[in-house]
């Protein structure tokens, strides 16, 4: 027996220190995931046209519900504890600077580079900018050439891969990109070689997901967009003869439909904000016909300042558009209680919570912007704006959604 011992203890003796050395190092791969998880994720935000939105510059040369978005998630991912850059384009400003703890990067500038080769130039450039941010999650939002250009750096320019995610921005971006007339178009081309690469895409709306789903066989997660809170209350029934309207001068947003309703009511006054990035012979016809009537003032892109004024100035956000994605100003106007009256409604979010009017004429956009300032109605739906925004729609909730889906696709 006692030979047996002897005999077995150098094996038990082996097979301790075979379970201690498993044992270390199961510990130590729980550390190294523990220290992961509390390693800042690194996140770089494509947003070329946002450049002016980040420095806080007066006069924007780029006006949409992207730029504004995109500026406020980089700062709500860095305050909610990400390392964050944003490349924009290059309008000669540094290389790189810093605005609210978020690097800024410049990649190409938009009217730089030789004809024929300028494509080719651009990618080299923004592949440059995404090189120097070096960041674990690249995204990239709108259908256009960016998408395809961001998916192939993320697969080209790196190794190993870095994980590209893209986000729609609108209900076209299900098709193809706005503008765009067919699948065959090189735009569209290079816009689904880059969407067809990602490795996880954002949806607006469930509408836009259902759609994606259908169009091109995509699933997509939901996470809605953001908006920096207004100061103060909206103008309310006390300004019940104002009336804003907030977008790019552009005919799918048909701003022609308010030159009819500020015809048919003399009586209120028509705030448009906005203006059409490009010139077009749409949006001059517009500004000269508007220009023909009393009741009509044309603001032009405004500075969030001026913007604000306006919402504490009037009593109801107009909205015209045949389709969007989920419009930046409505979380804008909800945020300081202003109701909206509009042809569009993503995902019959309006009617369901109660924040406004939702109509599909001209007619009934006339009847509304009339009645609904100076109803019983509108104090309720006052609140219930002010509500929704606060449960669904801060910069601080929006990030947070945002960086829970970047967490778990890198766990994934």
């Amino acid at each position: 027996m006692a030979k047996d011992v002897l005999t077995e203890a150098p094996y038990l003796r082996a097979a301790s220190a075979q379970s201690e050395a498993s044992q270390n190092r199961s510990a130590t791969r729980s550390e190294s995931v523990a220290a992961s998880a509390r390693k800042p994720l690194k996140v770089c935000i494509i947003g070329l046209k946002c450049y002016d939105q980040m420095a806080g510059s007066p006069v924007l040369r780029y006006l949409g519900g992207i730029e504004t978005h995109l500026a406020l998630l980089a700062k709500g991912l860095q305050g909610d504890g990400c390392e964050v850059s944003l490349i924009t384009y290059d309008h000669g400003q540094a290389a790189c600077e810093v605005f609210d703890g978020v690097k800024v990067l410049k990649s190409y500038s938009p009217t730089g580079g030789i004809r024929r080769l300028r494509w080719f130039w651009r990618v080299a450039r923004l592949w440059r900018a995404m090189k120097e941010a070096d960041a674990d999650i690249y995204l990239q939002t709108g259908a256009g050439d960016e998408t395809g250009m961001v998916a192939a750096g993320c697969r080209v320019k790196f190794f190993p891969k870095r994980k590209f995610v893209f986000s729609l921005a609108h209900d076209m971006d299900c098709v193809r990109p706005i503008g765009a007339t067919s699948r065959w178009e090189p735009q569209t081309l290079i816009y689904r070689f880059g969407i067809k690469r990602a490795d996880l895409i954002i949806s607006q709306t469930k509408t836009q997901q259902k759609n994606l789903e259908a169009s091109m066989g995509f699933p997509s997660q939901v996470i809605r967009w953001t908006a920096k809170e207004t100061e103060g209350s909206c103008g309310g029934p006390a300004c019940s003869n104002q009336v804003l309207w907030v977008g790019r001068i552009v005919p799918e947003k048909r701003p022609h439909w308010l030159l009819e309703m500020a015809r048919r009511c003399p009586n209120i006054t028509f705030h448009v904000a906005g203006s059409a990035n490009n010139s077009s012979e749409y949006a001059a016809k517009f500004l000269a016909d508007a220009k023909t009537l009393p009741n009509m003032r044309i603001h032009g892109s405004l500075a969030r300042p001026q913007l604000n004024d306006l919402f504490r100035s009037c009593s109801l956000l107009c909205c015209t558009s045949e389709s969007e994605g989920f419009p930046v100003t409505f979380s804008e106007v909800w945020s300081c209680g202003m109701p909206i009256v509009t042809t569009f409604d993503p995902d019959g979010i309006i009617e369901r919570h109660g924040l406004g009017r939702t109509v599909k004429t001209i007619d009934e956009l006339v009847a509304n912007i009339q009645s609904l300032p100076t109803s019983d109605a509108y104090e309720g739906i006052s609140n219930a704006c002010r509500k929704f925004y606060q449960e669904n729609q801060t910069v601080e909730a929006v990030s947070h959604r945002f960086h829970k889906a970047f967490r778990e696709l890198l766990g994934a």
